[in-house]
């Protein structure tokens, strides 16, 4: 698949290693966010390694990347809710209105 308003490839040292699905963004409550640790460990076995790897060359591409990652998200989510999206694009996001809504129902919830 090619780049597109709603899909980022990821490369490191020109070969691909994920992509960026902007069309699936979900909200998400800052106090469910975790950190991982990817510092590689004399213990760690071959597998662990690799994926240390592999998510230390993601995060370095987008911690180069935010400025577009967050202008390319942001256009995303203004095309889809004021209707200027083609019906491609449209299908292929979620409702983001619709898991905003949800997510602010579950954190009024968690406030009782």
């Amino acid at each position: 698949m090619k780049n597109d308003i709603d899909f980022t490839r990821i490369f490191h040292d020109e070969k691909l290693i994920g992509v960026m699905n902007f069309n699936n963004m979900i909200p998400v409550d800052s106090t469910l966010v975790k950190k991982m640790n990817i510092k590689i460990n004399k213990n760690d076995s071959p597998e662990t390694k690799a994926y240390k790897n592999l998510c230390a060359n993601e995060l370095d591409w987008v911690q180069k990347n935010q400025d577009a990652i967050i202008k390319k998200a942001n256009k995303l989510y203004q095309m889809i809710n004021s209707d200027k999206a083609n019906n491609n694009i449209r299908k292929r996001c979620l409702d983001f209105k619709k898991l905003e809504d949800v997510l602010a129902k579950w954190q009024a919830n968690k406030k009782k």
